[in-house]
């Protein structure tokens, strides 16, 4: 005859986990997965690839602009979009420590 499972696997698998998060506490102040995507999409956007690339569109809008092949109201509009990329983190810590 067949013994009869006294508990489930779902239950012996909970405990057991339950057990691994009481030995490694820091999983539990990770963050959630949201905050880090977040700051990798910043990391990006921020990195020094990135800041590279935009040095080189500036001094690229700049030549065009002083060769008339780009106007420069248009290359005014990249600048301070580029300008609004990388300086976001700063306006939006001004914009809260003006709330608070």
């Amino acid at each position: 005859m067949l013994k009869k499972q006294k508990y489930s696997y779902s239950f012996v698998f909970s405990v057991a986990l339950l057990g691994l998060m009481l030995v490694m506490p820091m999983s539990a102040f990770a963050g959630s997965p949201w905050d880090t995507a977040a700051t990798q999409i910043l990391a990006i956007f921020t990195g020094g690839l990135t800041r590279t690339l935009a040095i080189i569109a500036v001094i690229a809008c700049g030549i065009a602009a002083i060769a008339g092949k780009l106007s420069w109201d248009w290359a005014i509009k990249i600048i301070v979009g580029i300008v609004l990329i990388f300086g976001a983190t700063s306006i939006v810590d001004y914009i809260i420590a003006g709330a608070a």
